[in-house]
């Protein structure tokens, strides 16, 4: 038997160096055949080339990173001649250089009292079919029709359009704002209709990834001496980003598609050329096939265009001193079509441009605001390691009180929270159902929507003055009580208002656009103090935090294991288009919407189990959950299971806010799987959950790819009983681990760098 095990050890040691010198085969031939100017993989961190503008030979100018570069030409007008993928060593990429662009054109379109006018752009005489561009044959004439003419164009370092406090809340310590170059380009018309208007089309590139932003600001050249400041001049509409793409980098199938700040609205089929806006609503994406091919000059093609446009507004008036800014528009190209790979580059948008969503406290809805029931809570907290405590909806606490004395006994308890290191937070229902017959009750009826019949509709306006009288409600509870938290439920949605006496809006015409600026403007306040926002819509970019992980509140009221299961099943969905951190899930510690005794955790410590597995999914996934109910423990064991769990999150807490590869969905008939992965650490660079649902014994081996992990030969894993072991990774950059898991059980596997 001993020569035997020794045989098989020596067998191991083998395969270990094999992998390893095929592993180093591999990334050596790589990076020969590619030499030197070949970037590496930006999602491996190993880009580090600055954003520049470049002047070309020919005239042109490109705005390149290494790894994306946009062109633009400056005659006869200013447009962009390409835009292109550059070749990388990234797997399947094919070593090439491809570009997005099949036809000249404007890309870019503004709207001005219902005229419609291209920003900048050129015509392709020499080339009478669109479906290709043949660079050998371009004869170029400006557009027909109206258009606004190049001026000029300046570079500065992007600016922070929300501050932000790098590394707070144990958040990542990453750049803000992003490093990279913004390029304005300066485009004027005269005396349209009696006004001079200046028209900016904004570039913004970052470092280290294939990722560009742009926006269009208008406004009113006052100085021109034909300018007539009685003419009122309206932004009807805009497109911000028009391109004719080929085909490999547009959404398979045309249409439209929703562009929300959440990514899964825009996406739903493989592109190589990602679209989405940071804007929460009134935006759209619409991948449409180019018109142009319904002529004859254009037969038998059907190719696609991009237009990035607003669905409704945004109807701002030019006047004098007023600037129009648009939502802006996210591109990001992608090398493959691999499902993970285009996953984990997304997930890059939201923590370069809204980092502030990587902040993730553990936090406890509590439903009992008495002052007794308030600071027994935060000493349970304490003792568990929690970090902040919100007043849930429906616990007796009042944000928009006007009672002095009550405001004060609360500020009191704060104080107690703070004094033991506990952040406080409050809910309040803020814009959704606050109007005429919402069931939040009515803000007023001078500041709800108006309904295009002159009726009252359900919804405050965030445009007249309530917003204006919220606001000082909010900063009241942070700058004098102190409260760090605010769970913002109904924010802005989208609606129109018809009113026209509204502090904030001219009209319906402007009314969704004001609400928007106006919504992501207390966000953006807020940010500056460092207060944490729970928003249940896509507010990201504009400061918000989290919102839901895409879950249905009824299925709370499920029992307990199927609640569980299905909340497994919709992280695991929702961490494709989500980072861990952007979302929260919920325990109903108590009754919620219904269930009874069989959906709710109380008794806590008689029904351990499922209230440990709810720890340890939720914890594990990297996902703050809202614990709801009175109290986090109820015995001693209870306490111990409630700060194993919590101790785990915070001894590996930088891995498990970082991005997930996704193993084995859960499906309840075996086990399921997840991996952080994190190639920037410098020790832990991954870490495995494994989750056994079933009530069978399970042994059988998990494959592991570690290669967005930054690993290429070998890797240290440590059990969660403390077992460590080294292994060699394949030619594919996977392990196999050994699984051995009872039934109900949790287990999970640490991986450093060896």
């Amino acid at each position: 038997m001993k020569r035997h095990h020794h045989h098989q050890q020596h067998q191991h040691r083998l395969l270990i160096i094999f992998a390893f010198l095929c592993s180093y085969f591999h990334r050596a031939v790589a990076s020969s055949s590619r030499g030197e100017d070949v970037p590496g993989d930006w999602l491996l961190g190993q880009v580090h080339t600055r954003t520049t503008l470049e002047k070309n030979q020919d005239g042109t100018i490109s705005l390149t990173n290494g790894i994306a570069t946009r062109i633009f030409a400056m005659t006869p007008n200013f447009y962009t001649s390409d835009y292109v993928m550059e070749a990388s060593a990234v797997p399947d990429q094919g070593m090439r250089r491809s570009s997005v662009v099949r036809k000249i054109g404007p890309d870019a379109y503004i709207t001005l009292n219902n005229h419609t006018y291209a920003i900048g752009g050129a015509t392709n005489e020499g080339q009478h079919h669109g479906a290709y561009l043949n660079r050998s044959c371009l004869q170029l004439s400006d557009v027909n029709g109206s258009y606004f003419k190049f001026q000029s164009y300046r570079t500065s370092a992007p600016v922070a359009n929300v501050p932000w406090t790098p590394g707070y809340r144990h958040a990542p310590n990453v750049s803000w704002p992003p490093a990279g170059l913004h390029l304005e380009v300066v485009f004027q018309s005269e005396n349209l209709g009696g006004a001079d208007i200046s028209v900016s089309l904004h570039y913004e590139m970052y470092d280290g990834m294939p990722m560009l932003t742009k926006w269009i600001t208008a406004h009113r050249v006052s100085s021109a001496k034909e300018d007539n400041d009685d003419v009122d001049v309206v932004v009807n509409s805009v497109v911000v980003e028009r391109l004719a793409v080929n085909g490999p980098f547009a959404q398979f199938g045309s249409g439209h598609a929703s562009a929300g700040s959440v990514p899964f609205e825009v996406s739903g089929s493989q592109s190589r050329l990602y679209v989405q806006t940071d804007q929460a609503h009134s935006t759209t994406v619409n991948w449409i096939s180019d018109p142009d091919f319904s002529t004859s000059t254009d037969a038998g093609a059907v190719e696609p265009v991009v237009e990035v446009t607003y669905s409704e507004g945004p109807g701002v008036h030019l006047r004098d001193g007023v600037v129009f800014s648009s939502f802006r528009t996210i591109e990001m190209l992608m090398e493959n079509y691999d499902v993970e790979r285009q996953s984990l580059a997304r997930r890059q948008i939201v923590r370069t441009l809204a980092p502030w969503t990587s902040e993730n406290p553990i936090f406890f809805h509590l439903t009992n605001a008495t002052s007794a029931g308030m600071r027994a809570a935060v000493d349970q907290m304490v003792e568990v390691g929690f970090d902040m405590l919100i007043y849930s909806f429906g616990s007796g606490f009042s944000f928009e009180s006007e009672n002095q004395t009550y405001v004060e006994s609360v500020g009191a308890d704060i104080a107690y929270a703070k004094s033991k290191g506990i952040e406080v937070g409050g809910y309040d229902l803020i814009c959704l159902d606050r109007g005429h017959g919402g069931y939040g009750g009515n803000v007023g009826d001078a500041f709800d929507v108006v309904n295009p019949d002159g009726t009252l509709g359900p919804h405050a306006c965030f445009a007249s003055a309530w917003a204006d009288k919220l606001e000082n409600i909010t900063f009241k509870w942070v700058k004098e009580m102190g409260l760090r938290m605010v769970e913002t439920d109904g924010p802005y949605g989208g609606a129109s208002c018809s009113a026209t006496n509204h502090t904030h809006h001219e009209g319906i015409e402007d009314s969704v656009y004001q609400q928007t600026r106006i919504q992501a403007s207390f966000y953006s306040k807020l940010r500056a103090e460092n207060v944490f926002i729970n928003q249940p819509d896509n507010f990201f970019f504009q400061g918000g935090q989290k919102t839901g992980m895409g879950y249905d509140e009824n299925q709370y009221s499920l029992p307990r294991w199927e609640d569980l299961s299905v909340s497994r099943q919709t992280m695991f969905d929702d961490t494709y288009h989500f980072t861990p951190t952007q979302g929260w899930m919920f325990v109903p510690l108590v009754d919620y919407h219904g269930g009874g005794a069989a959906a709710a955790f109380e008794p806590l410590s008689d029904n351990l189990l499922e209230y440990e597995w709810a720890l340890a999914q939720y914890l594990g996934y990297g996902t703050a959950a809202c614990y709801r109910g009175p109290r986090l423990f109820d015995t001693d064991e209870t306490k111990a299971v409630v700060k194993k769990w919590v101790d785990f999150y915070k001894a590996h807490r930088q891995i498990l806010i970082s991005d997930i590869v996704h193993l084995r969905r859960p499906d309840m008939q075996g086990i399921d799987a997840i991996l952080h992965v994190n190639p920037k650490l410098e020790t832990e660079v991954g870490l495995v959950m494994v989750y056994n649902p079933t009530t069978e014994r399970v042994q059988e081996p998990l494959l592991v790819p570690l290669y967005y992990a930054g690993l290429d030969s070998s890797a240290t894993v440590t059990r969660a009983d403390g077992v460590t072991k080294q292994y060699g990774l394949d030619r594919h950059y996977t392990i196999a681990l050994d699984l051995d898991m009872p039934p109900k059980s949790i287990t999970w596997f640490s991986i450093e760098r060896p």
